[in-house]
């Protein structure tokens, strides 16, 4: 990026962005290049495209599980303990408004994506929808293609609809190629998963919305410990990335560091998962709840 946005007030962000997608890209966690990195080691020139056109920005995650994860990032809030109800969450600030969302994922992150990220509610709010696609049964090194292409297929069609103001998808499918170990396998779905997130991209700027991709967890990049070549196949505590992409933000940094030669990994985190509710208000023109206590990342200074 080469120009610096000196409007960091999310005041000027339209009030009614339509729609803010949120794609979570489970397993893509940001590491220096390694032999070990299946990230870096696949061709990857849509996401490349994306943090050169547009703000980026480290989150941490903790070393928590992917619920305890999928539980902060939904409450706006860091917790490590997975078991913490919540009354206050984004699917409930939302819904307060009146406006109408759904998740879409694989059975695999069912919980993760509902029960947790709802703050432990057992049901949908008013305005939300489920879209949950059934996994294969068995090793998901074998087609996983299949799987991955499942999820942004219905992905696609919910942006398509235009029925719904917020829409959180997540694909599921490197982390658990990667869980396998087998790195050429994780590889070709790294590759894969940046074709379809081209498809995405596409539709969401023709339907003039706003694209938000992170992830809850790395693991595609730490395939194997250096020095040892024994497999690593559990989620990592890694930095994941959060590239803010829309019209407004073409060629800005809104207050955050660009990437020197595009290597994420150089990169100080610039806040957490607990951010990530906070920025999605911040977009949508809604106001913060006092009991979230993450910044929004557009309002970086």
């Amino acid at each position: 990026m080469t120009a610096t946005n000196s409007h960091n007030n999310s005041e000027e962000i339209p009030r009614r962005v339509r729609p803010l997608v949120l794609l979570l890209l489970d397993g893509w966690g940001i590491a220096p290049a390694s032999e070990a990195n299946a990230i870096t080691g696949a061709k990857t020139p849509t996401f490349l495209n994306l943090i050169k056109e547009y703000p980026v920005a480290l989150l941490t995650t903790g070393n928590k599980t992917i619920n305890a994860r999928y539980l902060s990032l939904g409450a706006g809030r860091d917790l490590a303990d997975e078991n913490l109800e919540q009354a206050v969450t984004l699917t409930k600030t939302i819904a307060a408004h009146n406006l109408k969302q759904i998740k879409i994922t694989e059975t695999e992150r069912l919980a993760a994506l509902t029960h947790f990220f709802n703050g432990h509610e057992e049901n949908r709010t008013a305005g939300e929808d489920w879209l949950i696609v059934s996994s294969a049964a068995g090793n998901h090194t074998v087609k996983p293609i299949f799987a991955l292409k499942r999820i942004v297929r219905e992905t696609l069609k919910a942006i398509n609809s235009e029925s719904y103001d917020f829409l959180v998808a997540t694909i599921p499918t490197l982390d658990l190629v990667a869980g396998s170990g087998d790195f050429s396998a994780t590889k070709k779905i790294v590759a894969a998963l940046d074709k379809e997130l081209r498809k995405i991209v596409t539709e969401v700027f023709d339907k003039q919305g706003v694209l938000l991709v992170s992830s809850t967890q790395g693991n595609a990049e730490k395939m194997h410990y250096l020095g040892t070549e024994m497999a690593h196949k559990e989620i990592t505590d890694n930095p994941v990335p959060l590239i803010i992409a829309g019209e407004r933000f073409k060629s800005t940094n809104i207050g955050l560091a660009d990437p020197v030669g595009n290597d994420l990994s150089l990169l100080a985190p610039a806040g957490s998962l607990a951010d990530l509710a906070s920025t999605v208000l911040a977009i949508m023109g809604l106001p913060q709840p006092e009991e979230m206590l993450g910044k929004s990342l557009i309002d970086k200074q």
